[in-house]
């Protein structure tokens, strides 16, 4: 056995609606129902370009069978520091982040052909942008 790559995040968010649209209109990712829980006010999968569910928002009083009670890190918490995407389309992301007046920091690593782009979602976690030879 051996991982061959991140599936899906969770987060679990006060603001499902508005952490949604933020992957709608930063990333032009889509928002799905979640298969668990239809009311996307209180869970959503976000898909990226193939269709696949990479994000998965909840509420925060939505637990699994095992969980007593709800909990919800306080932003820029150790719980997850960041997550990183693998993205195409460099300058049309930096354009529409600038467009929008978003706060965003960038990296490039030319030795490994990397350019990066860093910027907190809704609930406090970092976004690192990974476009390598875009």
């Amino acid at each position: 056995m051996g991982v061959d790559a991140i599936d899906h995040v969770n987060i679990r968010t006060t603001d499902v609606v508005g952490t949604a649209q933020f992957f709608a209109d930063v990333l032009e990712m889509d928002i799905q129902p979640s298969p668990g829980c239809a009311d996307r006010h209180r869970a959503a999968w976000i898909c990226d370009a193939a269709g696949r569910a990479v994000i998965h928002l909840a509420a925060v009083d939505i637990l699994y069978p095992w969980e007593d009670s709800a909990s919800l890190a306080a932003p820029g918490s150790a719980r997850i520091h960041h997550v990183a995407l693998k993205c195409s389309g460099y300058d049309a992301i930096l354009q529409r982040l600038t467009g929008q007046q978003r706060v965003f920091h960038t990296n490039d690593l030319p030795q490994i052909g990397l350019r990066q782009i860093f910027i907190e979602e809704l609930n406090g976690i970092m976004l690192e942008l990974n476009f390598f030879g875009d």
